[in-house]
């Protein structure tokens, strides 16, 4: 038996501390609710967790972006649906007025709620926002420029791959012009098949200004020079048309619509279509460009990979979606042309007739624009409910690895306690063991 050390005691004391080292733990991993509270607990494991924790926050967070995403797709198709119907009054005048039982004042009066509803159309393109940011006015397209300032980019669609395209404008269109001697009185005329009738009391100055009037309603412009007088219209295109007819015969002028040809970047089966100066060029696979050509001459166009908006709809690089807001102003319409003269006239039979033409083509390109948002919302909620799986895949498996099990944890923390409590008191008997060497020594 010895006193300078007492091994037993040396062994007990150990044992406690290693128990209370482990119920130590076992405690913190029962407040917290975390397997890993430091890497001493798990290196592995809290390297494996982190990752998966930033990835979890990651992805809820492109859950939100997709959602905001929705926001904005809702707030431009709300918009791009009061275009559709206030598109769809026009045509329902261009229909109204398309009946000849109306004469020009009843027309004119109709062409007032047509300028103020296309007007509407304009504002509604111009102050659509969200966010601070417009959606409706060309802004959150996609870019391309010109290298001709006359040649000038409208739109083009996604599908249109970036790099370089080379045309040659060949003529620009043309308005309808017609020069015919300045009516005389008393006598009538038609033009544009509406009748003018001119009695005996006017002048010179009063026929001009009566003809004036009428061509004003009409949309024409109308210059006098001596005794004759010159019509032509203020829009152009093979669709817009002078009819004069004085009773000795009827004279017709017709515009002309703007040519180009094709040269570097575009393919073979490429087409387009022209209203006015504003082409349309298209080909397979949703290929679509409109540029608007006032002049004759050659253009670079430079589609740029940039302009659109994109949202964040993953937790890593480049898990993006690209959408395009296409402009749906009165110009990219094809209902105005750049100078702000509508080409939408409904003070004749024939004018009408061909609004229901481009209201037709207008329609369409709206209802087309809203497919394409639907189709990005549509996939957007998918993206959303993706997101929110692989969020709560990956949460259940951080927690497998980072959670406590309480209930196994707590068998643990008995023992260990249970294990403490047997070293204390054999630590206590072991210190009192010295205390037999007194009866030795008495």
């Amino acid at each position: 038996m010895r006193i300078n050390h007492n091994i037993s005691a040396q062994m007990a004391n150990v044992n406690l501390k290693r128990t209370d080292s482990r119920l130590s733990s076992s405690l913190e991993r029962l407040s917290s609710g975390y397997k890993i509270n430091k890497a001493a607990d798990d290196s592995a494991g809290m390297a494996i967790t982190n990752k998966m924790r930033a990835q979890i926050r990651a992805l809820d967070q492109a859950s939100r972006n997709s959602q905001d995403g929705q926001s904005i797709i809702e707030t431009a198709e709300g918009a791009m649906g009061e275009i559709e119907t206030i598109l769809q009054r026009v045509r329902e005048l261009a229909v109204q007025t398309a009946n000849d039982t109306y004469a020009l004042e009843d027309r004119e009066a109709v062409q007032k709620e047509v300028d103020e509803l296309l007007d509407e159309v304009d504002r509604i393109a111009t102050t659509t926002e969200f966010n601070g940011t417009a959606l409706l006015d060309g802004s959150a397209a996609r870019t391309f420029g010109s290298s001709n300032i006359d040649i000038k980019p409208v739109y083009t669609s996604m599908s249109v791959e970036k790099g370089d395209y080379k045309l040659t404008v060949d003529q620009v269109a043309e308005p309808a012009e017609l020069t015919v001697p300045l009516p005389s009185v008393p006598g009538s005329i038609e033009l544009n098949k509406t009748l003018i009738e001119f009695p005996a009391t006017m002048n010179d100055d009063a026929v001009a200004e009566k003809l004036q009037a009428a061509c004003d309603a009409m949309n024409i412009d109308m210059e006098r020079n001596g005794g004759s007088v010159t019509f032509k219209t203020r829009a152009t295109g093979s669709l817009e048309k002078i009819t004069y007819s004085d009773g000795t015969g009827e004279k017709v002028a017709n515009g002309k619509e703007a040519k180009i040809t094709f040269q570097d970047g575009f393919s073979s089966t490429a087409t387009y279509s022209s209203d006015g100066n504003l082409v349309t060029i298209r080909d397979n696979e949703g290929f679509e460009m409109q540029i608007e050509t006032n002049a004759v001459g050659d253009a670079d166009l430079r589609i740029f990979d940039a302009g659109y908006m994109t949202v964040q709809i993953g937790a890593n690089e480049s898990q993006t979606l690209n959408m395009n807001f296409p402009e749906v102003s009165c110009l990219n319409l094809g209902l105005r042309s750049s100078d702000g003269n509508d080409k939408i006239n409904l003070c004749t039979q024939y004018s009408s007739e061909n609004a229901l033409n481009s209201m037709d083509r207008a329609i369409k390109k709206v209802s087309g624009a809203r497919s394409t948002l639907g189709s990005y919302q549509n996939r957007l909620e998918t993206t959303t409910s993706s997101l929110d799986l692989s969020s709560q895949n990956i949460t259940e498996a951080m927690s497998r690895i980072s959670d406590t099990d309480m209930a196994d944890e707590m068998t643990k923390y008995t023992q260990y306690e249970v294990l403490s409590q047997a070293a204390t008191s054999m630590l206590a008997q072991a210190n009192n063991r010295p205390q037999q060497i007194m009866s030795l020594l008495q």
